[in-house]
């Protein structure tokens, strides 16, 4: 099952590649995505800051999301979302908030107990689930930033199967895990496009 240790090596591998990415690359359109890369950035920090707040309570709520008021969006065709880099900051202030942000999943993530359970849509999820959607979210939005810029880019093939045992147990597997989670996950030619969806619950 998939660790805080997996979460932050998946992380901090991603960051890694962002961080050499230069102030304006963050307006271009990210790869496949409607958003651009500064708002593909801040809704990988959204994701990791509510993950942890889900499952961070003494009684995590199992019906909904933390109720939490998102404020507008930065702008136009941006998402709405709670997290936010400042764009003064250019590269290092995006990459300074994602690592803060994954940090605070990782850490509730290494601290809750096997009970421990936290609203997702897509199911209701422990520690290990939070862990592979925060992979999940920072493997897959780094590919489509960094190939906005025709720069390749591939997460830790051990790590990411362990994310489609717990994520994906329906998925077709080979013995590339990385192409198998572009194809489950819609980003391959012949997926792109289809609805997709993982299983965050305990099985």
């Amino acid at each position: 099952m998939p660790t805080a240790d997996d979460l932050r090596a998946v992380a901090d591998d991603a960051l890694d590649h962002l961080a050499a990415l230069p102030d304006p690359a963050w307006e271009q359109p990210a790869y496949g995505l409607e958003w651009n890369c500064r708002d593909t950035a801040a809704h990988l920090m959204d994701d990791f800051g509510f993950y942890a707040m889900q499952l961070a309570g003494r009684n995590p709520p199992q019906d909904d999301y933390v109720v939490l008021q998102d404020p507008p969006p930065w702008r136009q065709g941006s998402p709405e979302i709670l997290f936010w880099p400042d764009p003064a900051t250019g590269t290092a202030g995006i990459i300074s908030c994602l690592d803060a942000t994954a940090g605070l999943l990782c850490a509730v993530v290494a601290v809750a107990p096997p009970g421990k359970r936290g609203y997702h849509p897509a199911g209701i999820s422990d520690a290990s689930g939070f862990a592979a959607m925060g992979i999940t979210e920072a493997a897959l939005h780094a590919y489509d930033i960094l190939a906005a810029h025709g720069i390749g880019y591939e997460a830790d093939g051990g790590i990411i199967g362990t994310v489609l045992d717990r994520l994906f147990p329906g998925a077709a597997r080979t013995s590339e895990p990385w192409q198998d989670l572009l194809r489950a996950s819609g980003r391959t030619a012949e997926t792109r496009g289809r609805a997709w969806r993982w299983d965050s619950s305990v099985h």
